[in-house]
């Protein structure tokens, strides 16, 4: 997901990515932060990691809006069969 899809990313203007990386319906194997401001999501994303959780359970959690995260969350509830701004 493009950071500049989330409002906060907009403004900053310089683009990133969150990619995640998960087995088919299964666990989070990687999260891949690419852009400015995205030392603000590592330690999220290694929890993630380090839980071994899957796409729903991290899109239960509020990630807030505007801040850099939200794309983070995007991308799981995307993975999770319910995004809001992209598609699976």
């Amino acid at each position: 997901m493009p950071l500049t899809a989330v409002a906060k990313g907009m403004v900053h203007g310089q683009g990133g990515l969150v990619k995640v990386v998960a087995e088919r319906a299964g666990r989070v194997l990687g999260v891949h932060l690419v852009g400015p401001h995205v030392s603000e999501m590592i330690a999220e994303s290694q929890r993630i990691v380090g839980w071994e959780a899957e796409p729903f359970d991290v899109a239960r959690h509020i990630h807030p809006h505007p801040t850099l995260s939200e794309a983070v969350g995007e991308s799981f509830l995307t993975l999770a069969g319910r995004g809001l701004h992209q598609r699976a």
